[in-house]
């Protein structure tokens, strides 16, 4: 959407609580921006997950639209197939997503997009692993001695996926809430859209600017 080309100045929310809690978890957030105020809860929450492949996009979006209507937001998937949608033209496109919100009467659109991908290779030192072993010697006796193994030196290979997360407003097409966020070798890409859903929502309800009351 054209938001992205006049972003609004962000205040920028370091929540070190919620770093923490996504610390044991497949997705990691990195940093989250968010406008001050906003004069709309955005309750009403239209989905998209920018890839041509089509199971990824149905992962993501699908495990998003659970957690969201599980958090008292009511959320749906964009709705048009993957073999109709212009990738080619991200204008025509992003006019597609923008109505499609607009006839659905949704408060916003959260578009999620994969911003990079790396391998990265650490040298792993050769290590020396002692572990017990205990032998019997009689019914009433053991002994112990240490088994000794040699793990030699390797490199060790992960992948790195960095994805940004960005609510557009649906009359504005202008963001309001954004966060980055990261995900190291994923077991798949089921089990890591179910983790990445959870974050996000959760993230979401702590950091979502809220409609100032009086209005």
């Amino acid at each position: 959407m054209k938001g992205s080309t006049a972003m609004m100045k962000y205040v920028c929310l370091f929540i070190a609580a919620l770093l923490a809690g996504c610390a044991s978890s497949g997705t990691k957030v990195e940093r989250i921006d968010a406008v001050s105020e906003v004069d709309k809860n955005y309750s009403r929450v239209l989905v998209f997950a920018v890839t041509e492949k089509e199971h990824n996009r149905t992962a993501i979006e699908t495990e998003l639209v659970a957690e969201l209507n599980k958090n008292e937001f009511k959320a749906s998937r964009f709705g048009m197939s993957n073999s109709d949608i212009p990738w080619g033209d991200p204008t025509r496109l992003q006019k597609l997503v923008a109505e499609d919100a607009r006839n659905g009467g949704y408060d916003g659109v959260l578009v999620v997009s994969l911003i990079s991908k790396h391998r990265e290779s650490r040298y792993v030192p050769e290590q020396v692993i002692y572990q017990p072993v205990v032998t019997s010697i009689g019914p009433l006796a053991s002994t112990t001695y240490m088994q000794t193994t040699v793990v030699p030196a390797d490199y060790e290979e992960t992948t790195n996926y960095a994805l940004k997360s960005t609510l557009f407003d649906t009359d504005s097409a202008k963001p309001v809430w954004q966060l980055y966020s990261s995900t190291v070798d994923p077991q798949s890409v089921d089990v890591a859209a179910k983790d990445f859903g959870k974050v996000i929502v959760k993230a979401l309800g702590k950091t979502l600017p809220h409609a100032e009351k009086n209005k």
